[in-house]
């Protein structure tokens, strides 16, 4: 990992969608100094071709730029606060099908952080070393999540959505 002191990114909107990386059992907030994902819409729209092998984050406490290999990365979650809800019991039942079309997947990660959320149904999701998973909570803070697959222990398919 290397740290930098720099101005944010010249085209880079004011004020890029707070990120928490999970990098082993350290967890960096701030904002990705990235021009294709400083939101979680441009992050989807980015793809395919523009997985990151580093992600620049802007450390949120300290403004420093760190650059943080994607091999050590187990997720990047793209949040609505940085303060979120430690305590909060995910929603693991869904009276309702979820909305957006794909398969319905529930990932473990080696911390045993579990999380549900749709993915795209496509060749990428199997072939790529990471994937986007859109949390199905309702009520959660992510609002999308760049997971590694080598930060999981498991993955298991729940459904198919239309």
């Amino acid at each position: 990992m290397s740290e930098t002191t720099a101005a944010p990114h010249e085209n880079a909107p004011a004020c890029p969608d707070p990120v928490v990386i999970r990098c082993g059992a350290r967890v960096i907030k701030g904002h990705l100094e990235s021009p294709c994902w400083n939101s979680a819409d441009d992050a989807v729209r980015s793809l395919p071709g523009q997985i990151h092998d580093v992600f620049r984050i802007r450390i949120l406490e300290s403004n420093v730029i760190e650059e943080i290999p994607a091999n050590d990365i187990s997720a990047v979650f793209f949040v609505s606060t940085f303060n979120g809800e430690p305590a909060r019991n995910a929603l693991r039942f869904h009276a309702e099908e979820p909305i957006l079309p794909g398969v319905w997947i529930q990932v473990k990660f080696h911390n045993g952080e579990v999380i549900e959320g749709i993915v795209e149904n496509s060749i990428r999701f199997l072939m790529d070393p990471g994937f986007f998973l859109r949390p199905t909570d309702p009520g959660g803070n992510n609002k999308l999540v760049y997971v590694m697959k080598n930060g999981l222990v498991e993955h298991h398919v729940l459904g198919l959505t239309k």
